[in-house]
């Protein structure tokens, strides 16, 4: 009989021991284990005293969201519904917590995640596209001028307006990225994105063109990255703009590694491939949101 029960640290090395070869590149979990079993909750699935499965859940910063990762089934139990169950304990523990959806990434290759979000009614509201300068491509390698500039809380009303009209943002479902967690992109988010000088925009004709919203900071135990967690431009000009400081900030902070995270819009795609490596990954961005149970009658 199956267990899904709160992880112990004594979990670790067990667990760690089938998390080697989830995706072509190996795995992450070893790096998150010790984080992850700090916040949130981190279950693992137990059947007859053996480590099956894992998974995480975590409450978003609007306390009205989950999020859902990590999800990983030894091999030798896959098939036995031990995700599905995994699943609906990180739900249970959500809902407790008072959020009322759901949120997760599941690579596009990954058909059989994809069946059980599916499955589970969990739709797809946005496509993700994953570049990264890893491979030995650094991008561009020298400075080219740019006629974007890191906005200032005086343009907070100019890019909200913009973002309201953006069809990207809305392909985006209105969300950025965080430690691979995507959260909703509001205008207290914005705000406090500016302050921290992490916007970047571009301006023309009308009052923004482009924004692009980056992460100095890196995530989990990579420090030295600089990321492009929101990308959203009117034209391949404001883009260019945009990637052009973006990589001279990139340059100019001896960053080990850019990524770009953002929609796979072929506007953005295709423009992101001509100087850095072939995405690398892509993502469905599902999402559940739960019905209110009705008050009982009187």
């Amino acid at each position: 009989m199956n267990i899904i029960r709160p992880a112990k640290k004594s979990d670790r090395e067990e667990i760690l021991s089938f998390c080697i070869n989830t995706f072509s590149w190996g795995d992450y979990i070893h790096r998150v284990w010790d984080y992850w079993f700090r916040s949130g909750r981190l279950l693992v699935a137990e059947n007859e005293g053996k480590k099956i499965g894992m998974s995480h859940v975590a409450i978003c910063p609007d306390s009205k969201s989950m999020w859902l990762e990590g999800v990983r089934v030894h091999p030798d139990y896959r098939r036995s519904k031990i995700a599905t169950q995994l699943l609906e304990k990180m739900i249970e523990y959500g809902k407790k917590k008072g959020a009322l959806q759901a949120s997760a990434i599941v690579d596009v290759t990954n058909v059989a995640s994809q069946h059980m979000m599916e499955k589970n009614g969990f739709e797809v509201v946005s496509r993700w596209a994953y570049y990264s300068t890893a491979d030995g491509r650094p991008g561009r390698k020298r400075k080219k001028r740019s006629a974007a500039r890191l906005a200032t809380v005086a343009d907070l009303g100019d890019i909200w307006e913009y973002l309201q009209n953006s069809k990207i943002y809305s392909l985006s479902a209105k969300r950025y990225v965080k430690s691979w967690h995507w959260y909703m992109l509001d205008k207290k988010v914005l705000r406090s994105f500016i302050r921290d000088k992490s916007v970047i925009i571009v301006t023309g004709r009308r009052p923004i063109n482009g924004i692009a919203i980056i992460n100095r900071h890196g995530y989990w135990d990579r420090e030295n990255i600089l990321q492009v967690v929101y990308l959203d431009a009117a034209s391949v000009r404001p883009l260019d703009h945009l990637v052009s400081f973006v990589a001279n900030i990139y340059l100019d902070g001896g960053f080990k590694e850019l990524q770009v995270v953002c929609h796979n819009s072929k506007r953005l795609t295709s423009f992101i491939e001509k100087f850095m490596a072939k995405d690398e990954e892509q993502f469905l961005l599902y999402n559940k949101v739960f019905t209110a149970k009705a008050a009982p009658s009187r």
